[in-house]
């Protein structure tokens, strides 16, 4: 389990300046369905996920360990905001796949939707228990997509 307050302190020693409430869980997008197959059945050996944490200037992946699905306190990938052209998200049965273009590349990631997270495996990364139950992906879901769309010189001309 991935406390939102280690999040926000593993940015910060990384010198980042994440927003609050801005972060969830991802993980990379299947292409097809026999990936999907194959990554549903890879995900309980290892862990292939990350936090996708919102910062002042940047998108930063914090990554959780393979073997003890415990967060790492690194971060794995950088993306500032002025390289990002656009921001698409499209819904894929209980996930939503956030696409996400640059000058140079398309990055897929694969996040579940807030609705469920309480009942799937992934959701427990995201569960915490101080002064009550929290589930952070689910209440930091609905914001961190809109925020996300509004990223991308795109959206900056119309």
């Amino acid at each position: 389990m991935a406390h939102e307050n280690k999040i926000k302190e593993y940015a910060q020693q990384a010198g980042y300046q994440p927003l609050e409430g801005r972060c969830i869980l991802v993980r990379p997008a299947p292409d097809n369905l026999s990936e999907k197959i194959f990554s549903f059945f890879k995900s309980f050996m290892e862990c292939d996920m990350c936090v996708l944490q919102m910062c002042g200037n940047e998108l930063i992946f914090l990554p959780f360990h393979r073997a003890w699905g415990s967060l790492r306190k690194d971060v794995s990938l950088v993306l500032p905001y002025g390289e990002i052209q656009s921001v698409a998200l499209e819904d894929d049965l209980l996930n939503t796949i956030i696409t996400i273009r640059t000058d140079d590349d398309e990055i897929r990631l694969t996040t579940q939707q807030a609705a469920l997270s309480d009942f799937r495996t992934t959701g427990l990364h995201a569960t915490q228990y101080a002064g009550g139950y929290k589930n952070w992906h689910k209440e930091n879901m609905a914001g961190t997509l809109k925020a996300l769309t509004g990223l991308g010189r795109q959206q900056e001309a119309g």
